[in-house]
């Protein structure tokens, strides 16, 4: 199946467009503000290990492609039945929704190979519910895995020591909002709070932390049923949701779902099983071998990179660069694009930016783009003036117009392929100038504290390149 978004039609009405940039000045930079409980305790007593020796003082673009060159000569050159294929399109069997995390990559964890995995990547692994003004990137991920791709099971998945359900459970009602995002996107999961308050207040701080990142899963598959190609999938019986949650103290991890009967329920189940047994291997060859790497992990993460990929399941940056747990604070969407700010639109960007800058101190935020992208070729296939066709694919594209309209200016004469080619450079470039409306961002590079990078992986040729604006 191709990655192209060729999506049944669905009736949008038009929404209003909010302001961008304009919002930054309404609140000052939260980064003197981080002994809030909100963010404490985020760096750990110890760093963690780093990876491969050969890793450990390399710059942090030389590390990347180091790790990249690694990953092409051990896995992308050895194995073309694989990546071969891939090149034509994805047809991944998940829609996965995890933490941006450092320490809990699901395609490391549970085994996932490239083009199994259709991921997105946020604060706490929340998805809202549905909201055409706001949640545009949560949304269009949805859309697209579930209307082009045809996923057959959506997993969203916790893990234990999550910071953003530590923030969720340190939020105090009536309380004003101390950071830009960080408040807002947690929120998603008001509900899961409530409940653990009330079901299980004799538990201490951590032990309700421990339940609420489980029932902030079940609020998220409630979420879900909110999207109606989610639910029109659910009632044909083409679609299953799932739970998971990882813990990485213990190395477990657990899947649920509602009871449901029929081949689609086996089919599921066998689903499951997969990513379980992915998991089983993981644990085994991994986790168990390597306690150097883990048992630090478990206090706290100290991420180097925040990194912004695509949800593409063939582009995972964990695998093609060969990230270590621990190595990389990762959110992925469509088209791994970064949205100017906005406080009203775009929470979980703004709040994975602010949490990655002003509490993890990461070091480098890079922005990777990919060859064959399906949200660049709906951003190009755009024609001005004509009404959206879809509830939010259009909408979170078009964050990459200043970038189409140069392409179409500069290489009017070239062909729709290599247009699309040059804008998934370009594209990035719009995204790296947009992460300079943030504050903390602006605040991070004054300082020398903090670096931009553009990347682009071709996976047809094999290539990863970089560079700096």
């Amino acid at each position: 199946m191709s990655g192209c978004l060729c999506l049944p039609c669905y009736k949008k009405a038009a929404a209003p467009k909010e302001g961008g940039s304009s919002a930054a000045a309404a609140k000052p930079s939260p980064i003197d503000s981080l002994t809030s409980s909100l963010l404490q305790d985020q760096k750990p007593t110890h760093l963690p290990p780093p990876p491969p020796p050969s890793f450990k003082s390399m710059d942090a673009v030389e590390r990347l492609k180091s790790g990249f060159d690694q990953f092409k000569a051990d896995v992308y050159d050895k194995r073309p039945e694989l990546f071969e294929p891939l090149k034509a399109g994805q047809a991944p069997r998940y829609m996965v929704f995890a933490c941006a995390d450092s320490r809990v990559c699901p395609s490391v964890t549970l085994g996932l190979q490239p083009g199994e995995a259709f991921t997105i990547r946020n604060i706490a692994n929340m998805v809202p519910a549905y909201d055409k003004n706001r949640y545009a990137g949560i949304g269009s991920a949805i859309e697209y895995a579930v209307c082009a791709l045809k996923v057959e099971v959506i997993v969203v998945i916790g893990h234990s020591r999550c910071g953003g359900i530590k923030a969720l459970l340190s939020l105090q009602d009536g309380a004003p909002d101390t950071f830009h995002f960080v408040e807002d996107w947690v929120r998603i999961g008001f509900p899961a709070k409530k409940k653990v308050q009330t079901e299980c207040a004799s538990l201490p701080f951590d032990g309700q932390c421990d339940v609420l990142e489980k029932e902030a899963v079940n609020v998220s598959l409630e979420n879900l049923k909110s999207y109606p190609f989610v639910k029109e999938g659910l009632a044909n019986g083409t679609l299953k949701l799932v739970g998971g949650h990882y813990d990485f103290v213990s190395g477990k991890f657990d899947t649920w779902e509602p009871l449901t009967f029929g081949v689609l329920f086996l089919q599921a189940m066998d689903a499951v099983e997969r990513l379980k047994s992915g998991f089983d291997k993981f644990k085994a060859d991994v986790y168990d071998t390597k306690p150097e790497l883990f048992e630090p992990l478990k206090a706290s993460q100290s991420p180097r990179y925040m990194v912004f990929a695509c949800a593409d399941s063939r582009v995972c940056p964990s695998v093609t660069l060969g990230l270590q747990p621990g190595e990389a604070f990762t959110v992925r969407n469509i088209a791994s694009m970064v949205p100017a700010y906005d406080k009203t639109r775009y929470a979980g960007v703004g709040s994975a930016i602010e949490y990655a800058v002003c509490a993890l101190k990461v070091e480098a935020i890079v922005v990777i783009g990919h060859s064959r992208c399906g949200g660049i070729k709906a951003l190009l296939s755009l024609q001005d003036g004509a009404p959206d066709t879809f509830h939010f694919v259009e909408d979170w594209v078009r964050i990459g117009c200043p970038a189409k309209k140069k392409v179409q200016d500069e290489h009017a004469t070239v062909p729709f392929a290599d247009q699309c080619s040059i804008l998934e450079k370009e594209a990035v470039n719009v995204s790296l100038e947009n992460l300079k409306t943030y504050p903390f961002v602006m605040e991070g590079l004054g300082k020398g504290t903090l670096k931009l990078v553009g990347a682009h992986y071709d996976f047809v040729s094999g290539k990863f390149e970089t560079w700096e604006p």
